[in-house]
């Protein structure tokens, strides 16, 4: 993610929300039905090809789309078990039902958010 829309000031660009704690990513993923998790890095250059296909699809799907920085969240990367990034994580009632590893287009998640 590049620096100006992973600045840490609760939002990048797009609408993807920065996580700034763990206690708010789990009060997101618990009340909402369907999350979409980006796990990025900003030194990754695929994760920088991701945000804007994760850009684009926030403002078209009914769903939070929240973006993990794995350097200052690494609990929580450990915790969902991410290995590689860019991961994009899709959570429905609480619980991952889909995981996506690599740069994945818009319209692959939206099918699995159907």
């Amino acid at each position: 993610m590049s620096s100006d829309t992973a600045s840490g000031n609760g939002a990048q660009a797009g609408g993807i929300v920065d996580v700034e704690s763990a206690e708010s990513f789990r009060e997101t993923v618990a009340n909402n039905e369907q999350v979409v998790v980006d796990y990025f890095a900003d030194w990754c250059g695929p994760c920088k090809q991701q945000t804007p296909i994760l850009e684009e699809l926030a403002g078209t799907i009914d769903a939070p789309v929240l973006g993990v920085d794995t350097d200052e969240h690494n609990d929580l990367a450990a915790e969902a078990g991410v290995r590689s990034i860019p991961t994009v994580a899709i959570y429905r009632d609480g619980e991952e039902v889909e995981r996506f590893v690599g740069v994945t287009g818009a319209d692959e998640i939206r099918a699995a958010l159907n």
